[in-house]
């Protein structure tokens, strides 16, 4: 069920046996491979179920596009049922107890699902059986792991490697060199090094995921005003003009350190391909007001290829079907996007 379906086109089945094959018509035709995309449940409580059950309503797949989605099926029914949403033909994978469920706030019971439906799909991804994860959103206070910060720490353990938390919408495409991390823990959390590798990372990423031929970047400044020329913070007379001197060194087209503010309201994302943010909501905050609705997280810099939507668990609106599709089905397409552009370049 899981496996790729392969196409063999065959040609000159009734050439005579005495006759030379042309080279040209006796050519091999490389068997089309599909993209396997693997579907995780998300919080069973919130509205990840809602949000994969209408986007897998409006998503047309090629023929090259196979879909799983790790969940219990007797609680997809009951979702779909309880929503008024159709009950998708994507088959489902659940070799677990049936999950119990209601709309509303998450539990460790929910917390829990939502992990066994991620591990499942990793093991999935392990093992050769899937390319892609799509991940719904999930509660991290209720997912019941010690340390646990969300879905990119944990993948980037599993699969072994630094992930890049990054997310791309119609209008801009943002980054973090720093992610799930209090506020004041940031500055000590930042170096030269990892403002560096994450230029590194973003700059791969955006040429092998996304085709971008020569990747422009823009790099935000940690102070208000970019400090002010040293009077409110030198981080960016000093450290910071250091981690960029050493990547356009390195021959990456990176430029800043920028004053967010206003960097965003003078639009200057519109002049690179993407930004560097510093910390999470210095680059989230102007994501989420300009892409809401289409934007995707995507987890860069691993082998795994991981796209979610860029919203959370909405207790609030758990079981009224009122939930916005539209980032899910952009997750989708994106994974899509990332595993074949990947293969493009082997």
């Amino acid at each position: 069920m899981l496996g790729p379906r392969n196409y063999l086109l065959r040609q000159g089945r009734n050439r005579s046996r005495r006759a030379p094959a042309h080279p040209l018509l006796d050519c091999s035709i490389p068997r089309i491979v599909a993209v396997r995309v693997g579907i995780t449940l998300g919080d069973p409580h919130g509205i990840g179920p809602e949000v994969v059950l209408k986007a897998l309503a409006q998503f047309a797949p090629a023929a090259d596009v196979e879909l799983v989605w790790f969940a219990d099926p007797l609680l997809v029914k009951g979702q779909a049922e309880a929503l008024g949403l159709p009950v998708p033909s994507v088959p489902c994978v659940w070799p677990l107890p049936p999950v119990d469920w209601a709309f509303g706030r998450g539990t460790s019971t929910s917390g829990q699902a939502a992990l066994d439906s991620l591990n499942l799909a990793l093991d999935a991804w392990r093992s050769g059986q899937i390319d892609a994860l799509v991940t719904p959103p999930l509660s991290k206070e209720h997912v019941p792991l010690p340390g646990f910060t969300g879905h990119t720490g944990y993948l980037a353990q599993a699969a072994g490697g630094e992930a890049l938390m990054m997310l791309r919408g119609a209008e801009l495409t943002v980054a973090l060199a720093t992610e799930h991390v209090a506020l004041t823990d940031v500055r000590g959390a930042l170096s030269v090094d990892l403002v560096v590798r994450k230029l590194r990372a973003l700059n791969a990423a955006l040429r092998q995921d996304y085709g971008v031929a020569s990747p422009r970047l823009a790099l935000l400044a940690l102070n208000p005003h970019a400090g002010d020329g040293g009077r409110i913070g030198s981080d960016e007379q000093t450290w910071l003009a250091k981690a960029l001197d050493t990547a356009v060194h390195e021959g990456l087209d990176v430029h800043g350190p920028f004053a967010a503010d206003g960097f965003f309201a003078a639009r200057g994302y519109r002049d690179v391909d993407a930004t560097l943010a510093l910390y999470h909501d210095q680059g989230l905050i102007p994501f989420k007001m300009l892409a809401f609705h289409d934007g995707v997280n995507c987890t860069a810099g691993l082998d795994l290829v991981r796209t979610s939507p860029d919203h959370g668990t909405a207790w609030d609106l758990a079981g009224l079907g009122r939930a916005d599709a539209g980032s899910m089905l952009a997750a989708l397409h994106t994974a899509v996007e990332v595993v074949k552009n990947r293969r493009a370049i082997r």
